[in-house]
């Protein structure tokens, strides 16, 4: 009696056991031949706490949706960089992902515990820099002619900071960089949206 016991919990057990690890990966998304599985999701959820320290405003559900629609943008941002041929050197990765850290005041001590404790691979932020380095040079290398700045703006907030003239160099400088960089961005924004149309999205 107890022998058959032993063995309803043990098939239970495998049971709940297969059972939870199918449900982790479940597919959400796919993106052509690429997927987002609740693997994924929990990883970016885990990793999104980490790096705010555990502050959280949205609620679960919120974060979830803000979450998945995330995993979307990179990879549909690693589809198209690939398809580019879109290199970045190693060292540059590193240099990156070193700054990064550093700013985040994030030691490899405390990185390397939180990939532990969640069981997440260990180049797992490495790739998200990797693919947002290669993200950017495509939108420069083919938006980089289109970074007309509008030098009345810039010479209005140039007004409104009167230095010395070395200092309004220095500050030109830095606001023609700003408006550079508005300018990235919504062209980031627009080639994103239009990518998404060259590839096969399907929420499962």
């Amino acid at each position: 009696m107890s022998k058959k016991i032993f063995l309803l919990i043990f098939f239970v057990f495998i049971f709940t056991k297969s059972e939870a690890k199918q449900l982790t990966n479940n597919v959400i998304v796919s993106i052509d031949n690429l997927i987002i599985t609740d693997l994924d999701i929990n990883k970016e959820i885990n990793f999104i706490k980490f790096i705010n320290k555990g502050q959280v405003v949205n609620s679960p559900e919120i974060l979830k949706k803000e979450i998945i629609n995330s995993l979307i943008d990179r990879k549909i941002k690693d589809l198209e960089t690939n398809y580019y041929k879109i290199e970045i050197s190693e060292k540059e990765i590193e240099n990156n992902l070193y700054n990064y850290l550093e700013g985040m005041k994030i030691n490899n001590e405390i990185l390397n515990s939180f990939y532990n404790q969640n069981e997440i691979e260990k180049d797992y932020i490495k790739n998200i820099i990797k693919i947002d380095m290669k993200w950017s040079n495509l939108i420069r290398q083919i938006y980089g002619s289109r970074l007309n700045v509008n030098l009345t703006e810039v010479n209005k907030e140039l007004e409104k900071k009167q230095n010395n003239s070395v200092d309004d160099e220095k500050l030109n400088t830095k606001l023609i960089i700003i408006e550079q960089n508005k300018l990235l961005n919504k062209f980031s924004a627009t080639h994103l949206e239009k990518s998404k149309k060259k590839y096969l999205i399907k929420f499962l």
